[in-house]
């Protein structure tokens, strides 16, 4: 079904739009010197020739992990624009290269959309994991945001705790590994600063 907006000026109706899967309006108002504004629904839909958005998938996950992960919890979900390449494929066989990835939106994306970062996942690979496997993916990709909102490099230190829980071939094609929302705590690796009671007593130390 399709949903339909409707605006008017002065009482008389001047634009008629039909869409759906939803959307991404921005307006301006002289009142308040012009500052954008943002209304987002924008759950579906194809990016570009290759890239699909995917806030519907996996927005819910970030709300949960959010809500779960005391260190997440600075990270505002409706300020990350999800979108997934499901065309690409591997050139060369064996060659590393990544899952997801996340960057900060641009000056004119962010301007437009209200988005602040963008994280990138590629189908070929998360179509062959496990919906645990996703869950950390999402989790390892937020873990990048600092609390001052900058993004930080990745560092196995401060990932050990995923590494000592779930092992290192935790993204490896459908490994079977818990369901990090339902932890209790984390493992750690040995030599490792003390990184358990994430939920309440002793929480991780923050990622410089």
């Amino acid at each position: 079904m399709s949903k339909k907006i409707i605006v008017y000026e002065n009482d008389k109706e001047i634009e008629k739009i039909s869409f759906s899967g939803g959307y991404n309006i921005t307006v301006a108002n002289t009142e308040d010197a012009g500052n954008l504004r943002h209304f987002r629904r924008l759950d579906n839909g194809k990016y570009d020739s290759s890239n699909w958005i995917k806030n519907y998938l996996y927005r819910p996950i970030t709300i949960k992990l959010i809500e779960k992960f005391e260190e997440l919890g600075h990270i505002r979900p409706e300020k990350i624009l999800f979108i997934e390449d499901m065309e690409w494929k591997p050139k060369e066989t064996g060659k590393r290269t990544w899952q997801a990835r996340i960057s900060k939106a641009n000056k004119q994306l962010s301007a437009m959309t209200g988005y602040l970062y963008v994280i990138e996942t590629r189908g070929y690979f998360t179509d062959n994991m496990s919906k645990e496997q996703v869950i950390t993916l999402i989790y390892h990709e937020l873990r990048h945001i600092d609390i001052d909102g900058n993004l930080i490099e990745h560092d196995v230190e401060e990932w050990s705790n995923i590494i000592a829980t779930l092992g290192v071939d935790w993204s490896k094609k459908k490994s079977q590994i818990v369901d990090i929302l339902d932890l209790d705590q984390w493992n750690e690796l040995p030599g490792t600063e003390i990184q358990t009671g994430l939920f309440g007593d002793r929480p991780l130390r923050a990622v410089k």
